[in-house]
């Protein structure tokens, strides 16, 4: 890049740590195609971001990424830039602008028609990522979605206490706002069906009667209902999860959130953390089986030749 260099500043949404993580995946070829300098800045708008930091770090992308492009942290955008975006930043579904003539700021997940072509297009109702998509995808993940090496770490040694030497099954289940009666998007009703998991982790013991199954989840209830279907075969790793009560809540700007995450801006940053974490490690699974879930999803970018079983159904198939 010669002359002065341009920023493209993706700023945080009021949703899950995987839709935003999605988000970046998405921009990163836009910002790329204007010849822009990609750094996520994270805020107060999203539940995952605490006034006390965390890890080390002040924004959320970088409590558990390293950023973009090496050298160019969010602490690198100049303080007058980051009090024009707090004081008049982009609505999501904006393409964004330019707040002077070096920073464009945007916080649009990259599904605008004006954007096809420009963006990576990543589904996030009902269709899971086409193999396309998926291996188009890793190349971004390998490059610019770079776990920090305190996530990498408690990863590798989970698995290598746990998971290594078993053919694994992979299990996310997303419960939680997805199963409460707030939640009115058809997409999310009806996801959560444990019974459709059993029975398609039945169908794969049958293949491999040894393998272990990790099960991620943000429910307690369901990791425990899957434990008590397959006993000792259940591996999972001990997260933050909701525990009980009314599943959904609100996030900063009023989206519906998990309540468990909603209420507590530290224990959402933890959540993060874990959540991260289950990721890394599913994404070492032989096969996966989940419901409509970003973070699943994007497992599937990550690992594009991973097998996977979705258990949501489209109402129209009338499946039980």
């Amino acid at each position: 890049m010669t002359g002065t260099p341009r920023f493209h500043l993706i700023c945080e949404r009021d949703v899950g740590l995987f839709s935003l993580i999605q988000q970046v995946i998405a921009n990163v070829p836009w910002a790329v195609q204007e010849n822009r300098i990609p750094v996520v800045y994270f805020g107060a708008n999203t539940c995952y971001w605490t006034p006390n930091g965390y890890r080390g770090r002040h924004t959320v992308w970088e409590y558990y990424f390293e950023p973009l492009i090496p050298g160019y942290p969010a602490s690198a955008i100049p303080h007058p830039i980051q009090e024009l975006i707090s004081a008049d930043r982009p609505g999501p579904n904006d393409l964004g602008r330019f707040v002077d003539d070096t920073f464009f700021v945007s916080r649009h997940f990259g599904d605008h028609p004006l954007l096809r072509g420009v963006t990576l297009p990543i589904p996030y109702q009902w269709d899971d990522p086409g193999d396309a998509l998926r291996w188009k995808a890793k190349a971004i993940v390998d490059d610019f979605v770079r776990p920090r090496s305190y996530l990498r770490r408690k990863a590798d040694e989970f698995f290598t206490r746990q998971m290594a030497g078993h053919h694994l099954i992979g299990v996310h289940v997303r419960g939680t706002d997805a199963t409460s009666e707030q939640e009115r998007r058809s997409f999310r009703q009806g996801s959560l069906v444990l019974s459709r998991y059993r029975e398609e982790i039945e169908r794969l013991l049958s293949r491999e009667p040894s393998a272990k199954i990790f099960v991620a989840s943000d429910d307690q209830a369901s990791v425990d209902h899957l434990a008590d279907a397959f006993g000792s075969r259940v591996i999972s790793y001990d997260s933050v999860r909701h525990r009980g009560g009314e599943p959904a809540g609100r996030g900063p700007t009023g989206w519906i959130m998990p309540a468990y995450i909603a209420g507590d801006r530290d224990t959402a940053a933890r959540n993060g953390e874990d959540a991260v974490i289950e990721y890394l490690l599913l994404s070492r699974c032989d096969h996966l089986v989940h419901n409509g879930s970003s973070l699943a999803r994007t497992v599937l970018l990550k690992s594009p030749a991973l097998p996977y079983t979705n258990t949501h159904r489209r109402l129209l198939e009338g499946a039980p």
